[in-house]
């Protein structure tokens, strides 16, 4: 089966899930070209290998290759979910302290918030405000306004990757779209308290985004003001005239 590659980013981390096999060839070349376009903006990638039980020799340069890659960029490049036979090449070979590998994706993506790259700008601590909102045209809405109005946001569309960034990120507020309150018939809030109590919910309405939207993002920025003040530091300079 030729290699298939699904991705989706979680906050400021790309997780790249892999299905197949990874060997010599076209399933080499695809993950490579795959992940050269992905670097450059996600200087932090999980690759998901739950679904692949083979790693021939080409493949596993090809990985070490890649981590090269990042690490030169001043990225980082994980490894998940291992399956016994990719694991076992790995040890065999002695590669397996060269790569960073987890029992599961949470972990992996929440090692990336922890990693020295945060830890440089201060660790999770760095981020007020978790943004979760299942549109992905209104979140990049959502976490512009939130990032010059001096707030830093992380946003995601969906709860279960909010409740891996939550953990990540230690966000002390989240912002979250009306029809994600519920996961599965559970409460998202719930939910987030059993990973911090001390969590404050903003459930935003359910017609935010046909609002106009500098109603809807100053009534937005009111509410969160009542919970955390804008660091000024975080926003960008005020343009003066020319």
């Amino acid at each position: 089966m030729s290699l298939r590659l699904d991705s989706r980013p979680v906050g400021d981390v790309m997780v790249v899930q892999c299905n197949g096999r990874i060997v010599a060839g076209t399933d080499v070349h695809s993950l490579q070209l795959h992940l050269r376009k992905v670097l450059p903006q996600y200087h932090d990638v999980v690759l998901q290998l739950e679904r692949v039980d083979f790693v021939d020799s080409s493949g596993l340069g090809a990985l070490v290759r890649l981590l090269s890659t990042a690490r030169t960029s001043g990225g980082s490049l994980r490894l998940c979910s291992l399956q016994p036979n990719v694991r076992r090449v790995l040890e065999a070979t002695h590669l397996i302290t060269l790569f960073e590998t987890y029992d599961s994706e949470a972990d992996a993506i929440v090692a990336a918030y922890l990693g020295s790259r945060y830890a440089a700008n201060g660790g999770a601590r760095k981020f007020h405000i978790l943004c979760v909102y299942d549109s992905d045209d209104v979140r990049a809405l959502l976490g512009e306004v939130l990032n010059r109005a001096g707030y830093r946001a992380v946003t995601t569309g969906n709860t279960h990757d909010a409740l891996i960034l939550l953990k990540a990120t230690k966000a002390k507020l989240v912002v979250l779209g009306a029809s994600l309150e519920t996961v599965h018939g559970v409460s998202t809030k719930q939910a987030m308290e059993e990973i911090d109590p001390a969590v404050s919910l903003i459930v935003l309405d359910a017609d935010f985004a046909a609002q106009d939207p500098g109603l809807a993002a100053t009534r937005m920025l009111e509410a969160i003001r009542s919970f955390i003040p804008p660091d000024s530091s975080t926003a960008p300079p005020v343009q003066g005239p020319a």
